[in-house]
């Protein structure tokens, strides 16, 4: 590594940082958004169920640029709101993680058998004591996978950010390249930064699931006591 190019390793930690953060805090949203979202798609209520669905399907159908487009180009034209490139994309973002993960959070919640279900109601618990105590911590064995593949997505994704001037991870590399003269070495050392990141997220995620496990095993035990 040149040593022009080591002078700027601050600059891209603190870019890998924001991007972290960035693609953090639009998962963050779209958890919630896509546990709201996969309740009404649950729910006996037809017309709540059929919004859900439309909802899942238009923001998973559209290219993840596309949704930024619109909200960085359209929302200021059909809204009169000025959005920052940060609060564009991390809407944008969010909008395209809530989509996934409602699907991801209601396979989870459908895998638990209907006769838990039915013991929950039966033992007189409330819908959110049923979920709290019973649902959700089976379901998150299944949930907790594919979240982990859903970060990492949002993660990659949010370098299209640099598109409408967001300066994250990509953007400083690329305007390290440039005060560089267009040397390809910035480029290796930004995608060597995002397999790290993005390893290091996949050895969380692993680590997450055999604690999960563990947890699992010894509720299971203590419930046999």
């Amino acid at each position: 590594m040149s040593a022009q190019l080591l002078a700027y390793t601050p600059l891209l930690l603190k870019a890998a940082l924001v991007t972290i953060w960035l693609s953090w805090l639009a998962l963050l949203i779209g958890a919630v958004g896509g546990t709201l979202v996969a309740l009404a798609r649950m729910s006996t209520f037809l017309p709540l169920r059929l919004l859900a669905l439309l909802f899942t399907e238009f923001f998973r159908s559209l290219p993840i640029l596309i949704v930024l487009f619109f909200v960085f180009f359209g929302v200021p034209l059909i809204f009169g709101l000025d959005l920052s490139p940060f609060a564009a994309t991390t809407i944008a973002l969010a909008l395209h993680a809530t989509s996934t993960m409602s699907e991801v959070i209601r396979a989870g919640l459908e895998s638990v058998g209907k006769g838990q279900w039915e013991a929950a109601r039966a033992a007189g618990m409330t819908y959110w004591q049923m979920m709290r105590h019973v649902i959700v911590p089976q379901a998150l064995r299944v949930i907790l996978p594919p979240s982990v593949g859903v970060y990492i997505a949002t993660l990659k994704e949010s370098s299209l950010a640099s598109i409408i001037g967001y300066v994250e991870l990509t953007k400083t590399g690329l305007l390290i390249r440039e005060t560089m003269g267009s040397s390809f070495v910035p480029l290796l050392l930004l995608a060597l930064i995002y397999f790290l990141i993005n390893y290091g997220i996949s050895l969380g995620g692993a680590a997450l699931e055999r604690r999960f496990h563990v947890n699992t095993r010894l509720m299971t035990a203590g419930a046999g006591q």
